[in-house]
């Protein structure tokens, strides 16, 4: 239930109509309030006189004015807002886009120019002229000049924070900023907790998986969303069974595709008892939508900032200091990911009974998710080659053990050989060869950094 409140919110942060809609709704109750209030000084000429002073039909220019200004200006921030939209999606692709639905700015700055054109509307209502009852609410149409003028200040806000928010910097900065928070929440992993120990027992129990593992299936197609890692651990307990989740956060699935295995605990047993309700209750845990999140999905937040390099590389775009700006930023995130603990993949209860084991994404395949595909469309530039290199020397500094050094040194080859194949001329191929030795040597000598605490 959690985890699907946290999607529940997450749809609402990306969305256009929540701000918009409880700004109005307050702007509704503040016009309640203040026509009371000026409903309640009636009498008091002297507040009145110190306040404002004005005829209806007066009251009901200035208001229809405001209001009618007010919407018109939200429909230009709104058209404003679609092209930005549109052209940032061309640029840096849709998967930034989410970036740019979660601008707490431009949600606010559309509420506010709908709550004040809401507010007007109301207040202008009760205005009453000299052939009924005379009232004009003139707090009331202060408070509203007051919105207007206010109004004004968020639009020069919004144009400079639109000019702003559109350069490569800015959106690249954004996004490493989420997936630095994303390798926070991600690493190390929360479910359960490890327990030292005979290694041979799950390892075991993980080879009962393949030949008599029940299938947990899944209920619908799209992308795995987020596993609800207190409900597995609940169901693992309640029907005294081990779960292994085959299928991580991030992967599309069609309905039907198995989602986990569960085995009973019991070694002599040979399935669960009640299989269709295990089903039922564990396939509950595994959250499904339409489209990725960055809850739990650490690819898709290495994925944004690569979509931005690629396209930088295209051909139509031909922008490599903006792909070297977003190397800089993944080198970074491969750096954090390297300093965290990597989680066992063997799962604990508090009474150190063995509940689910889980396959997590590992730093290898982080690594070549990160830098295959700009080194493919980006071998072609010299200098985008160069800076590859030394970011690889830059993540083998951080590496804690021979075979990812190893790994990163055959990497360092191909881009190396790939990129040579790529010029023809010996001013060329003397800087990249310059560079190569030197990011061997520096990964050769780095030395061994400390592993992460407990």
């Amino acid at each position: 239930m959690k985890n699907r409140i946290t999607i529940f919110i997450d749809q609402l942060g990306s969305s256009y109509w929540f701000i918009p809609a409880a700004l109005s709704a307050a702007a509704m109750l503040l016009s309640v309030i203040t026509v009371a209030f000026d409903q309640s000084i009636v009498d008091d000429t002297w507040i009145i006189g110190v306040v404002y002073v004005n005829s209806a039909d007066g009251a009901r220019t200035v208001l229809s004015t405001v209001a009618s200004s007010m919407i018109s200006v939200a429909g230009v921030v709104f058209s404003l807002t679609m092209v930005v939209l549109t052209l940032s999606s061309q640029q840096y692709g849709p998967l930034v886009l989410t970036h740019f639905m979660r601008d707490r700015a431009n949600q606010i700055v559309l509420g506010v120019f709908t709550a004040t054109y809401i507010y007007c509307l109301l207040v202008l209502r009760t205005i009453r002229s000299v052939d009924e009852v005379l009232f004009v609410p003139h707090i009331s149409v202060l408070i509203g000049l007051g919105m207007a003028v206010a109004s004004l200040a968020v639009l020069i806000f919004f144009i400079h924070h639109v000019a702003e928010s559109i350069q490569a910097t800015s959106i690249i900065t954004r996004v490493s900023d989420s997936l630095s928070d994303g390798i926070d929440e991600i690493f190390p992993d929360r479910l359960g907790r490890e327990l030292g120990g005979d290694a041979d027992v799950p390892e075991q129990t993980r080879r009962r998986f393949e030949a008599a593992g029940l299938p947990i299936r899944a209920k619908a197609s799209g992308y795995l969303q987020m596993v609800d890692e207190d409900e597995l651990m609940e169901q693992a307990q309640k029907h005294g069974v081990v779960i292994h989740i085959d299928m991580h956060p991030g992967r599309f699935l069609i309905e039907g595709h198995p989602l986990a295995r569960v085995l009973p605990l019991d070694p002599e047993a040979s399935a669960p008892t009640d299989a269709r309700r295990i089903s039922s209750d564990i396939s509950g845990a595994f959250i499904i939508g339409a489209r990725r999140t960055k809850h739990q999905d650490i690819e898709l937040l290495f994925s944004q900032l690569v979509s931005i390099a690629v396209r930088a590389l295209s051909p139509g775009i031909n922008d490599p200091y903006t792909a070297m700006m977003c190397i800089d930023r993944l080198t970074q995130a491969l750096c954090e990911v390297l300093q965290r603990k990597n989680p066992s993949i063997y799962r604990y209860d508090e009474g150190g009974i063995l509940c689910v084991i889980v396959e997590s994404v590992n730093f290898d395949s982080l690594f070549h998710t990160t830098f295959d595909q700009i080194r493919h469309y980006g071998r072609g530039d010299l200098k985008l080659g160069l800076h590859l290199l030394n970011a690889i020397s830059i993540i083998g500094s951080f590496a804690r053990d021979e075979r990812q050094r190893a790994m990163l040194a055959r990497y360092e080859a191909t881009v190396y050989q790939e990129c040579r194949a790529q010029f023809a001329h010996d001013e060329d191929w003397a800087q990249l060869d310059r560079a190569y030795s030197e990011a061997v040597h520096d990964l050769a000598t780095a030395p061994v950094p400390p592993k992460p605490a407990d």
